[in-house]
């Protein structure tokens, strides 16, 4: 409980390693993802009860391979209609290996229970709102594809801007430097007159 941290909620083993634990949590799930450097296994749990009282070993994904660290990528990329609950990136010493936790189900259909609204990428407030002591919670969005960009969340819409190219870059570039001229021979007059009426 990150609200007090002088004692655990449930103590669980997980076994005898000494590597950091990489600890990927989805609150629509209740899945706990426990990753590690230097381990190659990840491991999930089921976190039920009040006050996450009863913790449940899930299954875990064996490696020999171990991992230097590991992402949690977003839920709004995974493949829905095919049952992808999680992906992890891990990284090795020399990949990134993409890691699918998957349900089996054998509907076609959307899985309302695995796939709850979530978080989108909307922002919920702005960064002055967040300094200012906000709390407001996530803006949701639907993970059903048949829902797909009608998710009422407020966000107005982005104009597309096309990439600038280098031609059109080196024009601005040249404006700029000729502005930044004027300045200084600006500048520089007016330190001249304030020298001058110092004498």
């Amino acid at each position: 409980d990150p609200r007090n941290l002088s004692k655990e909620l449930k103590k669980v083993d997980i076994d005898q390693a000494a590597g950091v634990i990489l600890p990927f949590y989805d609150p629509d799930t209740s899945l706990l993802f426990l990753a590690g450097k230097g381990d190659g296994n990840i491991r999930y749990y089921e976190i039920v009860g009040e006050n996450a009282s009863d913790v449940f070993l899930i299954n875990d994904y064996k490696s020999s391979v171990s991992a230097k660290g590991a992402a949690w990528v977003p839920k709004t990329t995974l493949n829905i209609m095919g049952c992808e609950a999680a992906k992890i990136l891990k990284l090795t010493s020399n990949s990134v290996e993409p890691l699918s936790f998957v349900v089996p189900r054998k509907s076609e259909s959307f899985q309302d229970d695995i796939f709850p609204d979530t978080a989108g990428n909307t922002p919920a407030h702005t960064a002055d709102e967040w300094l200012a002591g906000s709390s407001k919670g996530p803006i949701l969005v639907s993970l059903d594809p048949s829902k797909s960009g009608n998710n009422n969340n407020n966000a107005p819409a982005k104009a597309f801007v096309p990439m600038k190219n280098a031609a059109q870059l080196t024009a601005e570039l040249d404006v700029a430097n000729k502005r930044i001229t004027e300045l200084e021979a600006k500048l520089a007059e007016a330190e001249a007159k304030l020298a001058n009426s110092s004498i």
